[in-house]
């Protein structure tokens, strides 16, 4: 019932506050109206099945998307954990012409934990950053992230220049250990995917090295949105910040 409990309340989130709900950090959106659209569905199915409904969160059923077989394989792994980022990617410029183009320098992220909904619901979950990358975070830093209202499970920065850190033991009650990574592939982003003003960024193929905390073995950034550069820094400050949300997996032994 849990899951089916939390379907009916990412529709009653924009039914209970329809002042306010396409405000700023609701934008309304095709996109936005789709990611509703499908929970809809799922609800409907729920209401008209005599079966009593249930919310498994299998995680043996966790399975990348179909895209993603353009990156190496986790064959031999078990998905640990999914989580939804939603941050900024980060870039520097160093001049503002279009002989120079903006050098990456790593991204900041709340970590959200979609890891049932991932397992029971992963057509939801795909949709799920193409809404959250226009979605203001809470100023509260441990709240919920609406309208999804999924709790918070971590943190993503980056250690140093080449190590990207997955910390999902910033949440006192929940220590899910620390991922600390490094980039072994990539693919160009679908074209189908939302770009933001420039562009979505690659999925990539992360694999672990010294420093991680627990059995994580591979990271995957998938279903990105948005966050990519502009081509040049014609008319770009020395250093700013791309909106981007994308769904991370994680898997381990």
């Amino acid at each position: 019932m849990r899951l089916t409990l939390i379907l009916l309340s990412l529709v009653t989130v924009s039914l209970a506050a329809p002042a306010n709900f396409f405000d700023g950090a609701y934008d309304f959106s095709d996109d936005l109206a789709g990611f509703y659209a499908k929970v809809s569905q799922h609800i409907s199915r729920v209401q008209k099945s005599s079966a009593t409904p249930s919310a498994t969160c299998d995680l043996s059923s966790i399975t990348l998307p179909s895209y993603a077989s353009g990156l190496p394989s986790p064959d031999g792994l078990t998905p640990m954990h999914v989580a939804l980022g939603r941050g900024t990617q980060n870039y520097t410029c160093a001049d503002s012409t279009s002989k120079s183009t903006p050098k990456a320098i790593g991204a900041v992220a709340n970590l959200y934990n979609v890891t049932c909904m991932s397992a029971d619901y992963p057509d939801i979950l795909e949709m799920l950053p193409n809404v959250a990358y226009k979605i203001s975070l809470p100023t509260n830093e441990y709240a919920t992230l609406p309208p999804a209202n999924i709790d918070l499970m971590g943190h993503h920065f980056f250690y140093d220049a080449t190590t990207p850190e997955f910390n999902l033991d910033t949440v006192p009650l929940k220590q899910y250990g620390i991922a600390m990574t490094k980039k072994q592939d990539q693919i160009s982003a679908p074209s189908d995917a939302i770009a933001g003003q420039y562009g979505a960024v690659a999925w990539l193929y992360l694999t672990t090295t010294d420093g991680t905390v627990g059995k994580y073995k591979s990271v995957y950034r998938v279903n990105t949105a948005s966050g990519s550069p502009p081509d040049t820094c014609q008319g770009m400050p020395s250093s700013f910040e791309i909106q981007y949300s994308a769904n991370y997996y994680f898997f381990g032994n």
